[in-house]
């Protein structure tokens, strides 16, 4: 499998993984959880349950997944994001923690049930609402709390 793990790295009931994963230290994951090929889970990264993770997911650690969500292909998971139950990332989404200036900016909230679209980008600090929606490559610089679908660069609320 050639996948590198932690000693500390705990895991729940009906847990799989891939090939060629790299887990650090204070990782954990719950029940039902499928993690797929080429994933980088950073130290202090937690995921709930019947989370699936696919291939090539990396998070920068101190992250919150929590149930029912789905993180896709290449997405890009920042320090200190919290993905709230139901959330779909679609693939190769990225969030940022730090702006051009080096400031460090973490607490960006994807809220629940939330849908983010292919190649969308979340700044940092932004907050995405329940059941709110961003479109494929759209730039959230700013909170999108309202119900809708946000979409363009940078997002705006469409309807």
């Amino acid at each position: 499998m050639n996948n590198i793990i932690h000693e500390s790295f705990k895991h729940g009931v009906n847990f799989k993984i891939g090939h060629f994963c790299v887990i650090e230290e204070d990782v954990v994951v719950g029940d039902n959880v499928k993690i797929d090929n080429y994933v980088l889970l950073k130290k202090g990264t937690k995921i709930l349950d019947d989370v699936w993770v696919d291939s090539y997911v990396r998070s920068s650690g101190h992250n919150l997944i929590k149930a029912n969500t789905t993180l896709r292909y290449g997405c890009t998971i920042a320090k200190e994001v919290v993905v709230e139950d139901g959330a779909f990332i679609s693939p190769n989404v990225m969030t940022i923690y730090s702006t051009h200036t080096h400031k460090k900016s973490g607490g960006t909230v994807i809220g629940k049930n939330a849908f983010i679209g292919t190649a969308a980008v979340l700044g940092p600090s932004v907050k995405i609402g329940e059941s709110v929606v961003i479109g494929a490559q759209a730039y959230a610089n700013k909170n999108c709390l309202e119900k809708g679908i946000y979409v363009g660069v940078p997002a705006k609320l469409k309807r």
